[in-house]
């Protein structure tokens, strides 16, 4: 540097940056000093004239010379300048954000954004920190733990495939009506069927509490199936052969008295969309407040400080108020919307989870964020936890500790995450380093996109899933599996304690419900819970609101217009017993309004049926009792339209006037 600094300054073009106004190294003189303060106060007013006002000359170059010192001082300046110039904006960004939440106007930031109600100097959510101490308080408070393994042996599920349906045309129409076989076919579910078919075969595996699987495969392998059979969610499928015990309990035992404790994240985001995120996970949690809660916490308390936790734990806050949303009406994100179905599943408080790809919708950072989080309470809360995830990255997949690869429903590989890579490899697949472990894996099971040694081809190396089944069979890894599931089985005859825990914990979490029921709160409270949603959910959806009543009022104006002032005579009473016949038909037909939400409500029950949230019964009788509050506030309105209009008051003077006398 200093020989091309004295080769540059030999050059009598050379402009050292040194004499450069306003950047000199030297001592300036009283006339550049001043000529320099009254350049920034003129320029004092103008912002952007003082930015540009204050950068050096651009970088001279006379002759061949390169000023290197120059730039560097040149950037380094900018650099400080940028600096200043984005911490000031960030101020006035944080000072507008303030103003606007005393104002009563939250600005919505996006999925990342934090809360505007925190400030810069809060204390930074640390999850692991805040479920240890929730943990250390309710083993202070006398509340058990719930620790259950899974272990499945020789799983092989079944199931219908597709078939082909015809769409009827109208001379089909004739033909149904006068074939009556056809007519008791599909009356009692006797028609056509698909041909039965395996959707996984001769499973096999075990699982113990803390541990996490991280389960891979093509779109279409079976890796939805089996995270439902393992979450004991059996229905939908023509026969499961094969054993799987959560602990000592086998799967219908588990199904009968534990059912909320084994549960399934389904793929699909399915969520009331008029409900605001705060409102559906306070739903969830009012269904689940345990009767014994750490520190003698009331349930208001508890459940604000669960919702105020996983909202903080998801990176949500600011979506608190707002609503969820759907396909069709606007509402959160959609990889917002997946992290609330997520909060949501975790409100259950089960020992045996599974994931269904959780991370469709999330970003990487957001991604790994929930992974680490997945982690960290399995390890606190001992929690059995299955993931499926496609596209994983590498840092994900480092977090579990076993992973299960299934290739057109053949387990062809199960063991730990750090050595399946080798074990393919060592199959005569081709090393691919730049490629992720996840996508590898995955690759191998594709014809397509696995690619083999050289040396080595589909004659001399595992070709289909049943040669890839075979080899693992016959691995060290398939030997390791056997001794592992006996090892299990030896450990659950001794724990009994474990299970016991178990057992008691589970009746800790009820409140006010019976031993041997599966839900937490009893029918009642159940129903009052409810209650409060459906209220909720036909208030805010004003859209139908609106409709509803406004057609009421419109059929109202129009049957008082048409029938204005019956006569009080008996030439009306024809007329009027016409009048209330369509008076009555018309808000008969207005309960049909009902049908669609209650058909599109199916999905959302059977969920909340799994997680043990609510009874599918106390859902009919919380929406009765709703609909005649509505129902009969919409039919009052109605009826004194149509009373007034129609001279049904006149009608009624004129009876007691005429009345005879005996």
């Amino acid at each position: 540097m200093e020989e091309v600094e004295k080769r540059l300054e030999g050059d009598p073009d050379y402009v050292h940056p040194t004499t450069w106004n306003g950047y000199s190294n030297n001592t300036t003189t009283t006339e550049d000093s001043s000529s320099d303060s009254s350049r920034g106060a003129t320029h004092a007013s103008d912002p952007e004239k003082q930015f540009y006002s204050l950068q050096p000359p651009p970088l001279e170059r006379r002759g061949t010379g390169v000023d290197v010192h120059g730039a560097e001082t040149e950037f380094a300046d900018l650099q400080r300048e940028f600096s200043r110039q984005s911490q000031h904006s960030r101020k006035i960004s944080r000072q507008n954000t303030r103003t606007s939440v005393k104002r009563g106007k939250i600005a919505q930031d996006a999925e990342k954004a934090v809360s505007s109600d925190t400030s810069d100097d809060a204390e930074p959510f640390d999850l692991e920190d805040t479920l240890r101490g929730n943990k250390q308080l309710e083993e202070d408070s006398g509340i058990k733990g719930k620790k259950i393994g899974v272990i499945w042996d020789g799983l092989t599920v079944k199931g219908y495939g597709g078939i082909r349906h015809f769409q009827p045309v109208f001379p089909d129409a004739f033909v149904n009506f006068i074939n009556v076989w056809s007519t008791f076919q599909s009356i009692f579910g006797l028609g056509k069927k698909g041909a039965e078919v395996e959707i996984l075969r001769n499973f096999r595996g075990v699982v113990k509490p803390g541990e996490m699987v991280l389960v891979l495969g093509k779109p279409g392998s079976g890796c939805t199936t089996f995270l439902k059979v393992i979450s004991n969610q059996r229905f939908g499928f023509t026969d499961i052969a094969g054993e799987v015990l959560y602990g000592p309990f086998t799967s219908k035992e588990f199904e009968k008295r534990y059912r909320g404790e084994a549960v399934y994240c389904q793929e699909d985001d399915i969520h009331h969309p008029t409900l605001t995120v705060g409102q559906t996970l306070g739903f969830a949690l009012e269904t689940k407040v345990p009767g014994k809660r750490p520190g003698g916490i009331s349930a208001n308390e508890f459940k604000d400080k669960v919702v105020d936790m996983l909202l903080r734990m998801f990176n949500i806050e600011h979506t608190k108020n707002t609503i969820v949303g759907n396909p069709y009406v606007r509402g959160c994100s959609g990889g917002e919307r997946k992290r609330v179905s997520i909060a949501e599943m975790m409100i259950t408080g089960g020992a045996v989870l599974s994931h269904d790809n959780s991370t469709r919708g999330l970003d990487a950072s957001t991604a790994l964020d929930y992974t680490k989080s997945l982690r960290v309470m399995t390890n606190i809360y001992s929690t059995t936890t299955f993931v499926s995830l496609y596209q994983a990255s590498e840092n994900i997949y480092s977090l579990f500790d076993k992973v299960m690869i299934i290739d057109e429903g053949r387990q062809v590989y199960f063991g730990p995450v750090k050595e399946a890579r080798s074990y393919f490899e060592g199959l005569g697949f081709l090393e691919k380093p730049r490629q992720t472990t996840p996508d590898y894996l995955t690759g191998c099971t594709d014809k397509f996109e696995r690619e083999y040694k050289e040396g080595r081809d589909a004659s001399n190396a595992p070709n289909s899933s049943d040669d890839l089944a075979k080899a693992f069979q016959e691995s060290e890894y398939a030997k390791a599996l056997d001794h592992e599931m006996a090892e299990y089985r030896e450990v659950v005859k001794e724990e009994q304690h474990v299970f016991e825990d178990f057992k008691t914990a589970v009746i800790q979490g009820k409140r006010h419900a019976t031993k041997k029921s599966v839900y937490s709160i009893p029918l009642h409270l159940q129903v009052w819970a409810l209650m409060k949603r459906q209220f909720i959910l036909k208030w805010q959806d004003k859209f139908s609101l609106y409709t509803s009543w406004g057609t009421s009022v419109l059929i109202a104006i129009v049957l008082g217009t048409v029938w204005l002032q019956l006569p009080q005579t008996s030439s009306g009473a024809f007329t009027r017993g016409g009048l209330l016949f369509i008076c009555l038909l018309f808000n008969a037909f207005q309960a049909f309004g009902e049908l669609a939400s209650t058909m599109l409500g199916r999905p959302i029950v059977n969920k909340h049926r799994a997680y043990t949230f609510h009874r599918p019964s106390a859902l009919w009788l919380a929406q009765i009792v709703v609909d005649l509050a509505f129902s009969a506030a919409q039919i009052l309105l109605f009826s004194i339209i149509v009373y007034f209009m129609c001279g049904e008051q006149s009608f009624r003077t004129y009876e007691r006037d005429h009345e005879p006398s005996y």
